[in-house]
């Protein structure tokens, strides 16, 4: 739409493709997204690497690249090789909406995903987003969410996961989720209170990752999309009527998956991974009762408390673990940090658990590392090598891209980086948990029946920007910011 007026409504889809868009939009009630489409007004870009909600949004609303943000992922490194989770700090990190409200503009915030704290700024209503519970401080907001029935979105994948949940009572609660913030939306855009507008849906990805290779894949996910679709005809028509704008942006691709690579079963097997004493006698075939209630502790509420916890209490957890439980148990075994003898481990994959994996080399930064800089600088280079010519069972490339991660983030000192990441092919993801003496390669569970890709990113803007200057992932707040100067 073209932009005449400081008014401008955002809207952010999680996960949404544009190969995606592209194949619901041939169905009644896609209407508004097939109009944007003929329009020519969508594109792609490319997400950051890791494709991931947790650094993607954050750099979204800063314009900064992780490094600068801080947020790598849903998690972060530390040196005593314990996942911390890290969080977006809007306050060090204003996300763009505060300069417009600096600047004397009303904002609305609906559910910004990574923004799950209440800043108190001026002149912005806000309700926070995924992953953590909804809340807001504004009185015009609760009485919307207390008529609409709307308090964030819904956390079902839990029960999903664990067969509690089909996928079909899944996908229609998400669709009821998308439904009510989209009236709450429309009813708070519509009080004429506000001079930017941004509205944000997780429900796309969250369900993306459960159907995307089930046969009954449009069905399921075309109700969301419509519900989403009846909101984007809403703007559409408020913007060409008045005269405002409107853009719609994505942070990372998705795609269906038909196997994952097991990284760390084929680093062990490379030699750049030795297990604890207890997991290599174990092995995949025994401890079938330790194994499984082991993996229930790590799967049930327990999980979130651990990842709350003090860094010094984790720190005890993660060093007694090993000692606790011991690995292996059926065809595959899952194996964590904690079962690995890192006082002889080179190198590991640890983190990101998607199809672009994050790799670090046991080096001076961690507690027990022992690989020196000119050492280090070998193993990378061999690895890289070694990654690219994995072929998968189809003869196939599997590895499509290795990048120095060091570079990418240039030296930041907001975490501690990654040294490699390695990026896998058309249908495939990287699993950094399971093990295997027979295969590499493991038939995709549930959750991750579909998962994030770097490419493909679907993005809409203005019509008053030029063909070939489309806007990247880190021009987006600026651009939006520029339309708010006095």
């Amino acid at each position: 739409m073209e932009m005449n007026r400081r008014k401008l409504h955002l809207i952010g889809i999680d996960a949404a493709p544009l190969w995606l868009i592209h194949k619901l939009s041939r169905f009644k009630g896609m209407e508004n997204f097939r109009k944007l489409l003929t329009a020519g007004l969508i594109s792609e870009m490319e997400s950051t690497l890791p494709p991931m909600t947790g650094a993607a949004w954050p750099s979204i609303y800063t314009g900064l690249p992780p490094g600068e943000h801080g947020v790598p992922d849903f998690f972060e490194m530390r040196k005593d090789y314990t996942p911390d989770l890290a969080e977006y700090d809007s306050v060090s990190c204003p996300p763009f909406w505060k300069n417009i409200a600096d600047s004397g503009f009303r904002c609305l915030i609906i559910t910004p995903a990574m923004e799950t704290r209440l800043p108190g700024y001026r002149n912005i209503d806000l309700i926070t987003g995924f992953p953590l519970k909804a809340k807001t401080e504004s009185s015009f907001l609760r009485r919307l969410m207390k008529k609409h029935g709307f308090y964030g979105e819904p956390e079902i994948e839990k029960d999903m996961k664990e067969g509690r949940m089909d996928v079909e009572e899944g996908a229609a609660i998400f669709t009821k989720s998308v439904h009510d913030r989209a009236e709450l939306a429309m009813e708070a855009i519509g009080s004429e209170k506000y001079d930017f507008t941004y509205v944000c849906f997780t429900e796309t990805d969250r369900i993306q990752h459960f159907v995307m290779n089930m046969k009954e894949m449009e069905r399921l996910l075309l109700p969301i999309y419509m519900e989403i679709d009846k909101y984007i005809g809403f703007v559409m028509e408020r913007a060409g009527r008045r005269g405002e704008g409107m853009m719609i942006v994505s942070d990372h691709g998705a795609q269906p998956i038909k196997e994952k690579f097991l990284v760390n079963s084929w680093l062990l097997e490379k030699g750049y991974i030795t297990l604890k004493s207890r997991q290599a006698e174990d092995g995949t075939e025994k401890g079938r009762l330790p194994y499984e209630l082991r993996e229930m502790l790590l799967k049930t509420g327990l999980r979130k408390t651990y990842d709350r916890l003090p860094h010094a209490a984790k720190r005890a957890v993660f060093s007694s673990a090993g000692r606790l439980f011991s690995g292996g148990g059926g065809r595959y075994a899952r194996m964590h940090l904690f079962d690995f003898n890192m006082e002889k481990t080179k190198a590991f994959a640890a983190i990101s658990n998607i199809n672009v994996c994050t790799i670090w080399i046991n080096d001076k930064r961690f507690e027990q590392g022992f690989v020196d800089d000119t050492e280090k600088e070998k193993i990378k280079r061999v690895l890289k090598a070694e990654l690219q010519k994995l072929r998968d069972p189809e003869g196939k490339k599997l590895i499509v891209s290795v990048y120095d991660a060091q570079e990418y983030y240039k030296g930041t000192r907001k975490f501690m980086a990654p040294d490699l990441f390695a990026e896998a092919g058309e249908g495939y993801t990287i699993d950094i948990f399971n093990f295997s003496e027979s295969s590499r390669f493991m038939k995709p569970e549930a959750p991750k029946r579909g998962d994030h890709t770097r490419q493909g990113i679907f993005g809409c803007y203005p019509k008053g920007l030029a063909r070939g200057n489309r806007l990247g992932i880190l021009d987006i707040a600026g651009f939006i910011s520029k339309n708010y100067r006095r």
